[in-house]
């Protein structure tokens, strides 16, 4: 057991966090699923447009690997399948009916799930479709069960700006939470479970895991930290990682015999009306979670946080990974002076502005960047928000030149491109940081 106190990093003081409060969401008229989001994966369909589905009726596969299936999340008809350049599949999308019905797959109870041995485990979490839960590092794609983890990390925190709070979200699935570590002990000898270290909540009651906790500022609650810190990754090494509310489906899967829909959202940002919970189930569009709760103007969706999100049409789903959606206006406006203006309502971080000096104080945040894009300004700044044991500004330098043998000997293996996001909300020269690293990650994947 470790405590670990994260002494770099940056809280962005933006206001719009969620209140806990819990409202059931409408049963929406359609949902979706969209391939393009799962790194790595070549889908190749099971249904076409007009076939009927269930909870848990087959609607994908990937071509390298057919055993790894991807289900549908509701009960109905499918409506369209929605083609992007080159004919990528970018979603498959099904009209809802009024009631649920399941594919039903075999129950477990909390005894027999210790007692199934890994390679049949394996085929139930893949024929359930809950395999792609589990991720693993490096590359941050769908965990490869042919080649067993060095560890498996459970994260049940998070530090990023207007994170939704598993110990809340998450109170009423301590069972689930359950089975899903009695699962992961099957996988692994070596399961790290990761909180923050105040109120454990549903992980309080687990045993046969090593406990860590972190504390201090994002990216404190990223599993880049927690791994880099417990249990660094070394060359040739993977370690697989998944999180608090991703487990509780896969345990949820275990007890239940069905394929889990049920996911508990956090809608945040000065964008909406009264930032809340919403209970919905997965694959709910955009537009059906804000539904009556937007405030006025235009408005950027992002699926995730602020700093590594994805940014959203409201006619598509959240992503598969996420349970927070923030809602910020769009900053087309124009600032008299410009650099010039003292501004006590825009954030600084490194107090380029009044408003730097008054710590404690949160804004309400917009899209503009605040300035264009320039030349790499050497500060040293990135070096104080990366919670790595990298030098990040050599790291990036490498990157941008290439330079492989260098990339590799400055840790880029152990990075993903959320570990750097922060890089990229405190640089003076507006460079999408995040970018960089993720642009090297896919050219090491490819050098192999």
């Amino acid at each position: 057991m470790g405590d670990y106190k994260i002494s770099k990093g940056y809280t962005v003081p933006i206001l719009g966090e969620a209140a806990k409060e819990l409202v059931d969401a409408k049963h929406p008229p359609f949902v979706g699923v969209c391939p393009v989001e799962f790194k790595g994966l070549k889908p190749k369909l099971s249904v076409k447009v007009n076939d009927e589905v269930k909870v848990g009726t087959p609607l994908f596969f990937d071509k390298k690997n057919p055993e790894l299936i991807f289900l549908s999340p509701a009960t109905g008809r499918i409506t369209a399948i929605n083609y992007g350049p080159r004919r990528v599949i970018e979603e498959v999308v099904i009209a809802t009916g009024d009631a649920y019905q399941y594919e039903i797959f075999e129950k477990h109870t909390l005894a027999q799930i210790a007692k199934v041995t890994r390679e049949t485990l394996i085929q139930k979490l893949l024929a359930g479709g809950v395999w792609p839960y589990i991720r693993q590092r490096p590359f941050t794609k769908i965990a490869d069960y042919t080649k067993p983890a060095k560890a498996i990390f459970v994260n049940c925190m998070d530090t990023a700006p207007l994170a939704n709070d598993p110990s809340f979200s998450l109170k009423e699935r301590g069972e689930d939470f359950k089975a899903g570590i009695q699962a992961l002990k099957v996988l692994s000898d070596k399961i790290h479970l990761v909180t923050n270290g105040g109120s454990q909540g549903p992980f309080g009651d687990v045993e046969g895991v090593t406990r860590h906790t972190f504390s201090g500022k994002h990216p404190a609650g990223l599993v880049g930290t927690h791994i880099n810190k417990v249990d660094p990754i070394n060359k040739g090494e993977t370690v697989w990682f998944v999180h608090a509310r991703d487990l509780v489906m896969i345990g949820q899967f275990l007890l239940s015999g069905r394929y889990p829909i049920e996911r508990i959202v956090a809608v945040a940002g000065n964008g909406a009306q009264k930032p809340h919970y919403v209970r919905t189930q997965v694959g709910t569009k955009i537009k059906d979670l804000v539904a009556g709760n937007l405030a006025d103007g235009e408005m950027r969706f992002i699926s995730g946080n602020v700093l590594s999100g994805s940014l959203k049409d409201p006619e598509k789903p959240l992503g598969f990974y996420d349970d927070l959606l923030t809602i910020i206006p769009e900053g087309r406006e124009q600032h008299l002076l410009g650099w010039a203006n003292p501004f006590k309502s825009v954030p600084s971080y490194t107090r380029a502005f009044i408003s730097g000096f008054f710590s404690g104080t949160k804004y309400k945040m917009n899209t503009n960047i605040n300035g264009g894009h320039r030349a790499i300004i050497v500060s040293g700044n990135y070096d104080e928000v990366v919670a790595l044991d990298v030098h990040a500004e050599f790291l990036i330098k490498a990157t941008l030149a290439q330079d492989i043998d260098m990339m590799e000997q400055l840790g880029i293996l152990e990075c993903d491109p959320e570990d750097f996001s922060l890089c990229t909300y405190i640089c003076p020269s507006k460079t999408e940081v995040s970018q960089i690293i993720a642009d090297g990650l896919e050219l090491m994947e490819k050098e192999g």
